[in-house]
This record gives C-alpha cells, sequence and structure tokens, in this order.
C-alpha cells in the first residue's frame, strides 16, 4: 500500500510539473523531435524558436545570458534536455546544445516508476492474454505470409513518458520482439527525474482468421500468448489494445 501511495505521488508531481508547458509544446513531443534542432541557426530571434519548438520548460536569466530548456524525443533513446542560449539583451540565439549531465540525472532517478510501469504492462498483457497453454488453432500459413514484417509503436505521455515498441514476424514462423521506455519530468529543477528501461524476446507465431481480425498466437520460452489482432488499413495494425505500424521487412537472424 505505501508503494501505491509513492507512485501516486510520483506522477502527481509530474503532472504538476509538466501542466505549465507541456500543451503548448506539442511538436517537441512528436518522434524524433530532436531533429528540429536541424533548423536552428545562430541568431535566430527568440520569437522564432518558440515557433520552431513551442514553449519551453524551463528558463533562467544567468546574466547577459537567456537560457530555455526544452525536452526533444530521440528515438531509442527518449526525451534529451537541450538547452538553447539566447543573448539577453536582443533574445538572438547564441549556441544550443544536448544536456547529458540533466539526462543521466534523470535517468537515475525513475526506477521506481520504471518499474511500476513495466509490472502494469506485464499486468495488461496477462489480461490480454489467453494463458500459458498452447493455442488451440491450426496456423493459417496465407495470413502469416500477409502479415509477416517489422511493425513500430510509439506512445508518449503529457507527463513525459514514452514507449518504443518493435516486433518482427518473420516468415519461418519465428518473431523477434523489442521494447523501450523512458520517463522524465522536472527538466532543469533540483528536482528533476528519469529513467529508460529496455526489454526484448523472441519464439514463434501463428496466426488464424481474416485479413481485417483474428487472433495471434506468440510462444516464447514455453509459454503461449494469445492476442487479438485488427488492421487498421494502410500499415496499421492493432495488436491487443497496442497501435502498430508497419516499418518494412521483417528482421530475422
Amino acid at each position: 500500500m505505501k508503494k501505491k501511495h509513492l507512485i501516486f505521488r510520483l506522477f502527481l508531481l509530474v503532472a504538476i510539473t509538466f501542466t505549465g508547458g507541456c500543451f503548448s509544446s506539442q511538436q517537441t513531443m512528436k518522434l524524433n523531435s530532436i531533429e528540429l534542432t536541424n533548423q536552428l541557426k545562430a541568431g535566430m530571434p527568440y520569437t522564432e524558436v518558440e515557433t520552431l519548438l513551442g514553449k519551453p520548460k524551463t528558463t533562467i536569466n544567468a546574466g547577459d545570458q537567456f537560457i530555455s530548456r526544452w525536452n526533444l524525443q530521440q528515438m531509442y533513446k527518449g526525451y534529451i534536455p537541450y538547452d538553447l542560449v539566447f543573448n539577453s539583451s536582443d533574445r538572438k540565439l547564441l549556441s544550443w546544445s544536448e544536456n547529458s549531465k540533466a539526462f543521466e540525472q534523470q535517468q537515475a532517478q525513475l526506477q521506481v516508476v520504471a518499474d511500476e510501469a513495466k509490472k502494469m504492462e506485464a499486468a495488461q498483457a496477462a489480461k490480454n492474454s489467453g494463458g500459458g497453454a498452447a493455442a488451440n488453432f491450426e496456423n493459417n500459413a496465407e495470413l502469416m505470409a500477409h502479415f509477416q514484417g517489422s511493425y513500430y509503436s510509439f506512445t508518449s505521455s503529457a507527463v513525459g513518458g514514452s514507449s518504443e515498441r518493435k516486433v518482427s514476424f518473420c516468415p519461418n514462423g519465428r518473431f523477434i520482439s523489442a521494447s523501450e521506455s523512458s520517463y522524465s519530468g522536472g527538466a532543469g529543477t533540483s528536482g528533476a527525474w528519469g529513467n529508460a528501461s529496455q526489454g526484448g524476446g523472441g519464439g514463434t507465431w501463428k496466426i488464424t482468421g481474416t485479413k481485417a481480425s483474428g487472433t495471434i498466437a506468440i510462444t516464447s520460452n514455453g509459454k503461449t500468448s494469445t492476442y487479438k489482432y485488427s488492421s487498421c488499413g494502410n500499415g496499421c495494425l492493432y495488436l491487443g489494445s497496442t497501435k502498430y505500424a508497419y516499418a518494412g521487412a521483417a528482421e530475422c537472424r
């Protein structure tokens, strides 16, 4: 019970910290928003930078410099604190760089939240799963050929969390999966925190149903789980409650 209360307070703290700027910085929450820095140029007015990146998470005056921080998303890494330095007098951009120290501090302080999130994901997977028994249906070879390939999923939340998942359904009946989650909050403050976790696995898969919907069974380490799938068009696929996009040929090894 104490642990649940601790997690609740942590998430409440994150929500309060992000309320001031998260909704005005939607462009920085997009996948690989770190690439927006390629459009920065020395001498850019602060107003143009805000148009490009949205409102910053924090700002501070430091003598003749005005420093603003944005959290920019980078694939397979998470949200990166980026500090932009402006001239205090005319608010023209002087320099910009990743704050690696702040990022490391974020990663070091979020272990509790990351662990709890993994437990929640495991519980959801168990809920969607049919259990540990072998799937009681024959594999549809035509559907296996249709759905073979790599699928990618990215989700983010207004409280500084993001998850990336990738699964490859191989034509030989094997599958390979990888995932990464990162959570951060309070960038630029003494209470900044963050962490990342990675996972992955592999095994075998089979499928039954139609091209529109059906069931996929995956077996890994002797345990079989079944998931409902449904096509959402144009390479879009729901696997359980998670939405995936087709990402090319299956990466099999």
